[in-house]
């Protein structure tokens, strides 16, 4: 009997799409032989589409570029940052292209992206034959995006810019003329992915109609600062205004002089394990603005455990372990555990009172979710 493989038949999608494309590439053709072009193209797609398939894109190539989109087949919510995220990782990965190439060949390699989220019509072509593509104006404005981006930049219109505009870094708006329309469009430089441990402070409208769970929230707060700590756990549909709960409670915790440690969990990064955790720890044990040196230095007066072994292992979860220093050679449970009951002990003897954030829980991965149960339940009895 003969098997064959289903085609997924065309259908509407919500998507983000990706356009990247190297800058004057005949002329760079023209300066290194052919088959020396060939090998940097395909070295620069090779690494693009590596890129692209880390965050959960679909992968097409456009001669020497590729094009992805990000949404389908398998539908994401967050498909405009997971875009967002890999373009930026496409430029990294072309600026160390650029570097090889520039010694061996004495040219400049330069990559566009473009971004542009909308609805496409997305499936299999041909039987399945011709694999999986997305058609549509929203490819074509995609395309038109990287076409107007400053070499070496990514460029997003204003779909996509805002789907994200609360978790990157953006340029002021800047109008543009592309091909087939009339009129100028408006587009967004993407500057940065932007951390999103710490949106206090930032300037918003007054927050209306949480009362109730603004109080709720205000309360709880007043028990940890009379040194009884308590966990709140924020549930609603997309657009609900978690978030905007989440920052409010965040700029009241600060003005009362709480500190407050923000993280998120990421779809994209939910297999890999520890990684909340190590997010939120970064950001208690304030070591992301020194050298590994200095950091493991800054952690050894924060910690309440004096383990040389524990100690190593905590430094290897924060990225700043020595790499001169041999890791404790135990199994990923035994790890877990000790590492849990070092973050709680350190965080009974606390003695000023701490709001900690996790943004997105539902994509958290499974250790730091297991962590995290062990971690809420000391919370209760924390001063």
């Amino acid at each position: 009997m003969r098997l064959t493989q289903a085609t997924q038949p065309a259908g509407d999608k919500q998507v983000t799409v990706l356009f990247a494309d190297v800058v004057h590439s005949m002329d760079l053709a023209a300066a290194v032989d052919m088959e020396r072009w060939r090998e940097i193209v395909t070295e620069l797609v090779e690494r693009s589409a590596a890129v692209v398939r880390q965050y959960g894109g679909t992968v097409e190539f456009t001669g020497d570029g590729v094009m992805a989109i990000f949404g389908a087949p398998v539908a994401l919510e967050d498909h405009a940052i997971r875009a967002c995220l890999a373009a930026v990782g496409v430029q990294e990965e072309a600026k160390r292209l650029a570097v090889e190439v520039r010694e061996r060949d004495g040219v400049d390699l330069q990559v566009r992206v473009g971004l542009n989220s909308g609805q496409v019509i997305a499936g299999e072509i041909g039987s399945g034959s011709l694999g999986y593509a997305a058609i549509g104006e929203q490819v074509g404005l995609a395309q038109r995006m990287e076409s107007v981006a400053p070499p070496g930049e990514v460029m997003l219109s204003e779909s996509t810019a805002r789907l994200v505009e609360q978790t990157v870094m953006l340029a002021e708006p800047e109008w543009v003329r592309i091909k087939g329309t009339d009129e100028p469009v408006r587009t967004r430089r993407l500057v940065a992915i932007s951390p999103r441990d710490g949106p206090v402070g930032r300037a918003e409208a007054s927050l209306v109609g949480r009362r109730w769970e603004m109080a709720a929230v205000g309360a709880l707060l007043e028990r940890a600062i009379g040194s009884r700590g308590g966990v709140v756990k924020v549930v609603g549909p997309p657009g609900i205004g978690k978030s905007r709960t989440a920052r409010e409670a965040a700029a009241a915790a600060a003005g009362r002089g709480v500190e407050v440690f923000w993280t998120f969990c990421e779809s994209h990064a939910r297999d890999i394990p520890f990684g909340v955790v190590a997010r939120l720890l970064r950001a208690g044990s304030n070591v992301a603005d020194v050298d590994d040196e200095a950091a493991r230095a800054r952690v050894r007066q924060q910690v309440a455990n004096d383990d040389p072994q524990d100690l190593l292992l905590l430094d290897d979860l924060l990225g700043i372990a020595d790499p001169d220093v041999p890791l404790p050679q135990i199994d990923p449970d035994a790890r877990r555990r000790r590492l849990t009951a070092m973050v709680n002990a350190t965080t009974l003897a606390r003695t000023q009172p701490a709001l900690y954030i996790i943004e997105d829980a539902h994509w958290i991965d499974a250790v730091s979710e297991s962590m995290l149960a062990d971690f809420l339940a000391v919370i209760p009895r924390t001063p």
